[in-house]
C-alpha cells in the first residue's frame, strides 16, 4: 500500500514558511510571520482574528470553528515565537534555512513550536470542512508571545469576553510519541519579608529577613 505523504508535506511546507520568518521573543516584530499564518488561514476560509494585548500590540491569531451540534470547546496551542539564535557563527546553517536535509526540517523554531503550528492549521482547515457534523468547537492558537515569559497571547485569549473558554488545551511542543496529561500551569508572586539589619562581624545577635523567610 503507498502512503499518500501530501498532507504530510503541505505541513512541511508551511512550517519551512514559517522558520524563514524570524521571530525571536524581544528582537524581531512578528508581523510577518503572523502574516504568513492569517494568509494562509484566510485563502482557505478559515475564521481568523488577531488578539491584542493592553498596549494592543498584536500577540496571537486565534481560530474558532464551531460544530453543527452542543459539545464541549477544545483548544490547539502552538507558539510561533522563538528563542534568539544566540552565536550565529556557531551553527552549521543558517537558523532561518526552512528547509528540510537528510530528513529533518532545520531552523530555529523548527521544533518549538512552528511545526506544530503548521501542523495545527491544517487540523483547522480539515475539521472546517465538515464542521456542521462535529459538536462542540475547536480553538487554536498561534501565540506570538510565549518566550518573553509574558504569555500575552494566553492571557489575551483567557481575557477575551467573545473567545469560548475551552475544555481542555493541547500544547504542541516536542517529545515523546505519546500524549503527556499535565497541569503545570503558572503562578507568580512577589514576598517581602522584614527583619532587623545586622553585620556578621557584629557580637550582636539579630533575626535577619534571609532568616525569617527560612
Amino acid at each position: 500500500m503507498t502512503r499518500d505523504l501530501g498532507p504530510l508535506t503541505a505541513v512541511v511546507d508551511l512550517a519551512g514558511e514559517l522558520i524563514r520568518r524570524p521571530s525571536r521573543a524581544g528582537l524581531d516584530d512578528h508581523a510577518p510571520v503572523l502574516a504568513v499564518l492569517g494568509d494562509w488561514l484566510t485563502a482557505r476560509g478559515l475564521p481568523c482574528r488577531r488578539l491584542h494585548d493592553d498596549s494592543r500590540r498584536p500577540v496571537a491569531l486565534l481560530v474558532e470553528i464551531a460544530g453543527g451540534r452542543p459539545g464541549p470547546w477544545w483548544a490547539l496551542d502552538a507558539c510561533v515565537d522563538t528563542a534568539p539564535f544566540g552565536d550565529e557563527t556557531a551553527w552549521s546553517f543558517p537558523p532561518t534555512a526552512g528547509d528540510v536535509v537528510d530528513g529533518r526540517l532545520r531552523g530555529r523554531g523548527a521544533a518549538d513550536s512552528k511545526l506544530a503550528a503548521a501542523l495545527f492549521c491544517h487540523i483547522a482547515a480539515e475539521l472546517h470542512g465538515r464542521a456542521g457534523g462535529l459538536r462542540g468547537g475547536l480553538a487554536v492558537l498561534l501565540d506570538a508571545d510565549e518566550h518573553t515569559g509574558g504569555f500575552g497571547g494566553a492571557r489575551a485569549y483567557l481575557a477575551d469576553p467573545d473567545a469560548v473558554r475551552p475544555a481542555g488545551v493541547m500544547i504542541g511542543y516536542p517529545g515523546f510519541d505519546e500524549v503527556v496529561v499535565g497541569g503545570r500551569g503558572l503562578w507568580r508572586a512577589a514576598i517581602a519579608v522584614h527583619g532587623a539589619s545586622g553585620h556578621s562581624g557584629s557580637r550582636r545577635a539579630a533575626v535577619g529577613a534571609v532568616s525569617r523567610a527560612a
